[in-house]
């Protein structure tokens, strides 16, 4: 009888309702989704996070979580049904802040104390892998270069009082095998050409040009229909 009795809880409590704490606004075009609407794994403060679309058409956000210790795995395809995917392990010296996507297979993180960047591959998405380049660890910050290159740099912001610093152009089209392109010694002065894509560096040993072709075909392509 008791063995019964417990069978007929334990599905009532499968069949009941899961009690949610999102709220919506009175029209319903907005709804605020809380920590206890998502998986449990989710319910611990994080440091950082990246929202990363594959080809195939989902959506993984990854949370670094524990003070580097992991990475949780969501997958937020659909935003209404949030689905855990898995944990991973990376092995980083310190937390990190996702600073840019490089390509569709993986993102450039900056360590938060100052310990340099790192490139985090994202081929297998489910098991995330940490890329220590040594042409990445003296950095300071990122900016991009379009999207599968950057720029590190390498010294005090433009607004400090000692502006000069060095710029590392690296190419990171294979995530797990960042390449260094060249260093452009003690810069002064950095401009974007945004409809050229081209970066113009003005160092000690003159002016550096860095120039991304693809744009620059879509820039004159453009002009042409134009005229």
């Amino acid at each position: 009888m008791k063995y019964l009795l417990k069978i007929l809880m334990l599905a009532a409590l499968a069949s009941a309702p899961v009690v949610r704490a999102e709220v919506a606004s009175p029209s319903v075009q907005i709804i605020v989704m809380r920590p206890t609407d998502f998986p449990l794994l989710t319910r611990v403060a994080g440091q950082s996070m990246d929202l990363h679309p594959f080809n195939n058409g989902t959506t993984y956000l990854y949370i670094e979580q524990q003070q580097v210790d992991r990475i949780v795995i969501l997958d937020v395809t659909d935003p209404a049904r949030v689905k855990p995917v898995g944990t991973a392990k990376l092995e980083t010296p310190a937390p990190f802040d996702f600073i840019k996507p490089l390509g569709g297979s993986a993102a450039l993180v900056c360590f938060r104390d100052h310990s340099g960047l790192a490139v985090i591959d994202f081929r297998k998405p489910k098991e995330p892998v940490l890329s220590h380049a040594s042409t990445l660890l003296q950095g300071t910050r990122g900016e991009e270069i379009g999207p599968t290159a950057f720029l590190i740099v390498n010294g005090p912001g433009l607004n400090s009082e000692n502006a000069v610093q060095d710029y590392d152009v690296v190419d990171a089209s294979n995530p797990m095998a960042p390449r260094l392109l060249t260093t452009v010694q003690k810069v002064q002065s950095e401009l974007i050409n945004q409809e050229t894509g081209t970066t113009y560096l003005l160092g000690s040993a003159g002016l550096t040009i860095v120039r991304r072709p693809e744009v620059e075909e879509k820039y004159r392509q453009g002009r042409t229909y134009s005229n």
